[in-house]
This record gives C-alpha cells, sequence and structure tokens, in this order.
C-alpha cells in the first residue's frame, strides 16, 4: 500500500446529518474513513474515464462519414 497521511476536513452538513455522522464515527470510526475514500476513488475513476472518452470521442466530421458510409450498406 503507498504511503498514506492523515487529512483534516471540515464540511458544512444540515444539522441532523452532521449528527448522524459524529454517532457513526463514535461507534466505528474507521466506517465514515472508508466511505470517503470510496467515495473520492469512485470520483476520480469517473473523471479519469471521462477524460479518456472525450480523448477517444470520435469528431463530428467522422462521425458524419461512418454514419453515410453505414447507411450506405443498408
Amino acid at each position: 500500500m503507498p504511503e498514506s497521511r492523515s487529512v483534516n476536513l471540515v464540511v458544512n452538513l444540515p444539522v441532523e446529518l452532521a449528527d448522524e455522522v459524529e454517532r457513526v464515527h463514535e461507534s466505528d470510526p474507521e466506517f465514515v474513513e472508508r466511505v470517503l475514500v470510496y467515495g473520492l476513488v469512485r470520483r476520480a475513476v469517473f473523471a479519469r474515464l471521462q477524460s479518456f472518452a472525450a480523448l477517444h470521442r470520435p469528431s463530428p466530421a467522422s462521425l458524419e462519414s461512418s454514419i453515410k458510409s453505414s447507411l450506405e450498406l443498408t
């Protein structure tokens, strides 16, 4: 596993949600950490896939020519 370090976050949440997060953190401190790590990893993967898709997205001209050639086949 790569080297890690702790980070302190301050987030403004609605009161009921903040109370619930504090209760969960008291009973299982690692759960909140796992949820945050999951969310951050998911966001990073999504951003990476979006940038990959943008790089490999066909240009409108090549898309139009592929549509025309597929219509010619039918």
